[in-house]
């Protein structure tokens, strides 16, 4: 890859190359003489750590193991690293013996993405851009990137679809090979849009995909390809061989039982996969499937293209599962002979909005089974209207107000930044250098509007969408930004990496930075005398309000290791100052109410509740939403609690929007909730899209906005 071939990076097409960035352009090694049939090896979830000796000990191993075979190419299928760190990096480097290295290619997998602070800029460095392609052995080698930034959830965006498009089109007569970290098919939700990518291969199918993330071994086929998850280097020292001819791939387990000598494998065939592509359409995919709405139950007729034997059924898309799988769907048989199948589902639990519904197509040929997902609406979405930007939107909104009234802003990973009014016109529009994945900060009592971006950026924006300045750094911003007074003077308080920039509202000038134990992609607060943070050391932090000098840090886990303190500790929490004065700092198990002197805890709350921003009712009580999807409020002096409301769906980033003692929850599937704290009642408004919802939302005019990961803004009737 980038970094890990640099003295003789790959290359593909002129974007860039296996391992190499778009200045990379020199070719892959050729094949040894007299070699003429597949020989490559494939390892997944290395998942380095300079601080873990066995985990080194194991991927040594294996790699000296590989070396020995001398494989054509080394694919890695993702979770290079445990949590993307240049340290990680160069320890996964320094495992591979020097003549290997350029023969190194990978995919990312969530965690290089998880807990990034480069915006991608460190994956890339070291791995390579979004989808890259190379023909070694008379295969062509498709490399994928499906991470979302900072997300568990996968996703194909629009140039990665592209990109495959693209790749296999061109493959002519050779079979594709596709890489990439996490798993698709029946049952696993890893990839959000997984349908998009089955439209591009529904005429140019691949014949291999080859898998990781799931930690184990398991062989399934879908939509005419084979698929193969593999077992993680962190926990077994193994890789697997892919020899033989087009025809006859035979795959081999590769164990080494004893690390200390490597040389001494155990050989376990798994399987022989025939490479031949498959050209044209699918015999069996279904032509048409079309879900109506009966009101109870929704009514489905699928159209095959010929007289089929076999089973056809269906079952609602699992809207529960986030990032993850569902071994034991519940699948509804479909009855019909040759080419027209029907039936119908029980509704009578499903919210209305936008659902899917998912077809199995189970022939008799020993083909393997055809999946198709279709989208239907259910009932009144209780759309007012929507807007669309270009690219993904996953950074909250800011209102801003004009003597006509207030605008929404929002903003997309294509840098737009759009001004809408209460319909959902763009009132203007503007272009920021880098990609927004960060929430936006309204200043100067909604007079102004903060936009941070990828490329290094602050930009400050006018109410009607004029820049007023512009704060730039050689490394990006990919941290929500917090607001607040330093010294009587309004500060927008910014990091990017370990770095905590407090820069005036007014000018756009550094009033002061200091520097992090480790990164942090939360929202800093601030009491006016005091800024608080939550970084990547596990630990809450107070700072000097006028000079940004330590003044007090408190551990919020009891976790070791820079791995296990990062992920569970408030790395990307957005602090809430109460309105007396303390200060909540959220990690994964729990939340804290820390006294802003000190740090001294008032008091904890179990729980995980760092995704979504806390809120404060009209009488004082405190409103939080933890991540299974509850609602909890309770007293903020003593951290009591006084209610609590389930609701349908796991509530992350999304969260909540409070109104009037009604609190307006999204899921992370687009799920919209609402929540009578005076009474308790709990009604399911709508699901807004079929798209996850990853940002923040807030009420506009009459509306209660949200956002989807495909850039569409949706605005809510409240209840």
């Amino acid at each position: 890859m980038n970094r890990f071939s640099r003295r003789t990076a790959l290359a593909s097409l002129p974007a860039t190359g296996l391992l190499g960035t778009a200045t990379a352009h020199a070719t892959l090694p050729a094949t040894p003489p007299g070699r003429s049939d597949v020989r490559l090896a494939y390892v997944a979830d290395t998942h380095a750590d300079p601080e873990n000796e066995g985990n080194l000990a194991r991927m040594r191993a294996v790699f000296e193991a590989i070396d020995a075979f001398d494989p054509s190419l080394v694919i890695h299928g993702g979770d290079v690293t445990e949590y993307g760190t240049e340290a990680e990096f160069r320890a996964f480097e320094d495992a591979i013996p020097s003549s290997l290295r350029d023969r190194v290619a990978a995919v990312p997998g969530n965690h290089e993405t998880r807990w990034d602070a480069s915006a991608g800029q460190l994956r890339q460095d070291w791995i390579g851009e979004e989808v890259r392609f190379q023909d070694v052995d008379g295969v062509r080698i498709i490399l994928a990137d499906t991470t979302a930034h900072q997300q568990e959830v996968a996703w194909w965006s629009d140039t990665a679809l592209a990109e495959l498009e693209k790749a296999v089109r061109t493959s002519k007569n050779l079979p594709c090979v596709l890489v990439t970290h996490f798993p698709m098919g029946e049952g696993y939700f890893y990839v959000a849009n997984q349908q998009d990518f089955e439209d591009v291969l529904a005429t140019h199918p691949i014949s291999l995909h080859l898998t990781g993330h799931t930690h184990r071994e398991l062989l399934t086929r879908v939509n005419r390809r084979d698929q193969l998850e593999a077992a993680a280097v962190k926990t077994d020292a193994a890789y697997y061989e892919l020899t033989g001819s087009i025809d006859s791939l035979d795959v081999t387990r590769v164990e080494i039982p004893d690390l200390t000598a490597p040389a001494e494998t155990v050989r376990t065939p798994v399987t022989t996969y025939d490479l031949r592509p498959d050209r044209g359409k699918d015999s069996w995919s279904p032509r048409a499937a079309d879900p109506v709405d009966d009101g109870a139950s929704i009514a489905l007729e699928v159209k095959l293209p010929g007289s089929f034997r076999g089973a056809v059924d269906a079952t609602f898309y699992d809207t529960s599962v986030y990032a993850g799988r569902n071994d034991n769907l519940s699948w509804t048989p479909l009855a019909g002979q040759r080419s027209r199948f029907s039936g119908s589902l029980d509704a009578s639990r499903l919210a209305p909005g936008n659902n899917r519904v998912q077809v199995r197509v189970r022939p008799q040929d020993e083909s393997g089974d055809r999946l198709l997902t279709v989208p239907f609406v259910r009932g009144d979405r209780g759309i007012a209207w929507e807007a669309q930007l270009e690219g993904m939107i996953q950074s909250g909104p800011a209102l801003v107000r004009q003597d006509d009234g207030e605008l929404l802003v929002v903003a997309s990973s294509s840098g737009q930044v759009l001004g809408l009014d209460p319909s959902g016109s763009t009132h203007w529009s503007f272009q920021v250098d880098g990609e927004v994945r960060h929430s936006l900060r309204a200043l100067s009592e909604g007079k102004s509007v903060a936009v941070p971006d990828t490329a290094g950026f602050l930009h400050l924006l006018a109410a009607d969408g004029s820049q007023q300045w512009r704060y730039g750094l050689d490394v990006p911003f990919a941290a929500d930004p917090g607001s607040g007074l330093l010294a009587g003077t309004e500060a927008l308080l910014a990091c990017a990496g370990s770095t905590l920039h407090a820069v005036e509202a007014e000018s756009g000038t550094a009033l002061w930075t200091t520097e992090l134990p480790a990164a942090s992609m939360g929202a800093p607060a601030s009491d006016g005398e005091r800024v608080f943070i939550g970084a990547g050391d596990g630990c809450a932090h107070a700072l000097d309000g006028s000079t940004g000098a330590l003044l007090w840090t408190t551990s919020l886990t009891e976790r070791s290791g820079g791995y296990q303190r990062f992920i569970y500790g408030p790395w990307n929490d957005a602090i809430t100052v109460l309105p007396d004065g303390g200060v909540l700092a959220s990690g994964i198990a729990d939340t804290w109410c820390l006294d802003p002197a000190d740090g001294s805890a008032r008091w904890r709350l179990d729980g995980s509740f760092q995704y979504a921003l806390e809120a404060v009712t009209d009488s004082g009580d405190l409103v939080l939403a933890n991540e299974g999807g509850e609602i909890v409020r309770v007293d903020p002096a003593t951290g009591q609690e006084l209610a609590r409301h389930a609701t349908a769906e796991r509530i992350l980033d999304e969260g909540f929007v409070l109104v009037d003692d009604v609190v307006y929850a999204a899921s992370h599937s687009g799920l919209i909730t609402a929540v009578d704290l005076a009474t308790g009642d709990i009604e399911q408004i709508t699901r807004i899209s079929t798209v996850p919802v990853l940002a923040p939302g807030t009420a506009f005019d009459d509306y209660i906005v949200f956002a989807d990961f495909a850039g569409t803004v949706h605005a809510v009737e409240r209840i």
